[in-house]
């Protein structure tokens, strides 16, 4: 794959699992390259597009992919290779003495690099303590994390996490990477709980076991993921919150520090480490709920219960909690899965549905009992939500 230096030459092809590039240069590459990434990695494939952000606007490579296609060259000769970049552990086509010659970056190397390279890991202290923070303020009574086997990332990450909420007094339950495990570990922990996974596929796959375990999400369960997968995050149902990371600028980095090493101009062997991390959150369904308003729900729950019939507005109720109307609206749909008029309607339903049976006052007394404007705008809203007239309703039909 070619790279040109020429924005207006290099169109990008971006599909899950692999880049496909076009390119129009006359001139020749300057350096041959070999990158082998995990592109199942939302990270990694933003790593990719800062790496391509850089190469197309200040220098010419030859870039090799190998991303787990089963078509593409997945051996090439070290010789050949002006620069290389590798994920986790070392293919067996290369070895040490190879890598010694050659500038090299590690992404997240498995085990400790013993061989002068440049390492791009993350730095998993902010990204635990937003997602700490983020699960903390939602107020749950136990938190959990899902972490990936055999990942130094993935275990310090949970660590992290673990360590930060138990430092806000949370009660943190348990880490566990056993997917079989999952539901049993779920269903069993104390509710509300709030579930920290090290990826998006992670996440996903405890939405899965929330299921298999018969838990709610979010009434019973809240999840927050690493990554923000856009189209796994918007799919998913619901829909996933997730941690955003800034690989994007590593990748930039990545490939700017390579590329000077290639010219000779730096050596990787003492070059500092790059890192990238997450600080924000990208909230969605999946943590839209607050624990924290339970109280303020249900004592709104409580008045509309005995005062439906009052023709009383959201804002005065929001002022009469001392929130405002978007806080209560918010987290009383959130609570309860619908909205405060809906539930003013069905308790005035209801109420109509025993009077229509109990008595036979007129239409129009019911619909003033219930707090309707008259006996044509109680039958409309008994028509919506009952399927059928309130005087079909009264002959028991």
């Amino acid at each position: 794959m070619i790279l040109s230096h020429n924005p207006h030459d290099l169109t990008i092809y971006n599909c899950a699992k692999t880049y496909a590039i076009i390119t129009h240069m006359t001139t020749p590459p300057l350096f041959n390259v070999v990158a082998s990434i995990n592109l199942a990695y939302q990270t990694h494939a933003h790593l990719l597009s800062g790496i391509l952000e850089y190469v197309k606007t200040h220098t010419t490579w030859t870039l090799n992919l190998i991303v787990g296609r089963r078509d593409e060259q997945k051996r090439f000769d070290p010789s050949t290779l002006d620069g290389i970049i590798l994920y986790g552990k070392i293919p067996n086509w290369l070895n040490e003495a190879d890598l010694g010659k050659t500038p090299t970056v590690m992404i997240e190397p498995v085990v400790e690099p013993r061989f002068p390279c440049c390492r791009v890991c993350c730095d998993n202290a902010p990204v635990a303590a937003t997602a700490a923070r983020h699960l903390l303020s939602k107020q749950c009574e136990t938190y959990a994390f899902v972490h990936s086997a055999g990942r130094t990332w993935s275990d310090t990450r949970g660590r992290l996490f673990a360590e930060t909420i138990r430092a806000a007094g949370g009660r943190f339950l348990w880490r566990t990477s056993d997917r079989a495990r999952l539901p049993a570990l779920i269903a069993a922990a104390p509710k509300p709980l709030g579930v920290f996974a090290a990826t998006d596929i992670l996440a996903r796959a405890t939405l899965d076991a929330c299921r298999v375990a018969g838990c709610q999400v979010p009434n019973d369960v809240l999840i927050l993921g690493v990554d923000n997968d856009v189209p796994l995050c918007e799919l998913s149902s619901p829909t996933l919150s997730s941690i955003a990371l800034n690989a994007r600028d590593a990748g930039y980095r990545l490939a700017e520090r390579l590329d000077r090493a290639m010219r000779g101009r730096i050596d990787l062997g003492r070059s500092p480490d790059i890192a990238y991390t997450g600080k924000e959150g990208v909230e969605r369904f999946f943590t839209s709920r607050s624990f924290a308003y339970d109280q303020l729900v249900r004592r709104c729950q409580e008045l509309l219960a005995t005062d439906f019939a009052s023709p009383s507005r959201v804002s005065a109720l929001a002022t009469r909690f001392g929130v405002s109307r978007r806080t209560l609206e918010t987290h009383f749909r959130a609570v309860t899965g619908t909205t405060i008029a809906e539930k003013v309607t069905r308790l005035r339903i209801d109420r109509a549905k025993q009077l229509l049976k109990a008595s036979n006052v007129s239409l129009e007394r019911v619909a003033t009992a219930c707090g309707f404007y008259n006996a044509s705008h109680l039958s409309a809203a008994f028509l919506r939500c009952v399927g059928i007239r309130p005087s079909v309703f009264r002959n028991g039909s």
